[in-house]
């Protein structure tokens, strides 16, 4: 696979640090929702570092959206056209949800009438308690995270698919360098 086959390191370093980032929040929003109501340290203490974790993943796919604008990826490889649409199709809607998870949630914050902790430093407070727009934000983040969840699971299927088929398309997407030998399964043959 040649150099321009390969998304670029900066872009290969934010994937993995935004999936990183992203199955460690679906994971810890579940878990977090678990945590009993009373007494309300623990649950606290859980929902700021989730917040300030979603921040994070905010201010990544920022980065990641900027460096995607000033670079192209490369082309995808010779795919049947229905596999290339939901390809593209799947990656819009992750960029989409991977900016609408964490805004809801900081609005919900927001309108939730308790501060904001980014990693235990208070954010100045610019709205004001308002339970409908603080529950419209909560129904977007739980379904936009059930989404995530089906978008994530069909993006690592193809994943596997690929990487089974032995077409090299994760290598384009892979740390460090690409790997010499391809685990697919025509070479099972």
């Amino acid at each position: 696979m040649s150099r321009s086959d390969r998304y670029t390191r900066t872009a290969v370093v934010l994937h993995w640090l935004i999936a990183a980032v992203v199955i460690g929040l679906v994971a810890h929003g579940w878990w977090m929702q678990e945590i009993p109501k009373q007494p309300p340290g623990l649950r606290a203490d859980q929902f700021n570092v989730h917040k300030s974790l979603g921040m994070v993943a905010l201010a990544l796919m920022i980065a990641r959206l900027g460096w995607r604008i000033g670079h192209r990826p490369p082309g995808l490889p010779e795919l049947p056209r229905w596999q290339a649409w939901m390809a593209k199709a799947n990656h819009v809607l992750l960029y989409a949800l991977l900016f609408a998870l964490p805004l809801s949630g900081y609005l919900g914050s927001v309108f939730s009438g308790y501060p904001i902790k980014l990693f235990g430093i208070t954010l100045p407070a610019w709205g004001r308690a308002d339970a409908t727009i603080k529950d419209a934000m909560s129904v977007v983040h739980l379904a936009a995270s059930w989404i995530l969840v089906a978008s994530l699971t069909m993006h690592v299927a193809g994943t596997i698919k690929h990487l089974l088929a032995g077409d090299r398309v994760m290598s384009r997407m892979a740390l460090g360098r690409e790997p010499q030998a391809s685990l697919g399964l025509r070479e099972l043959q």
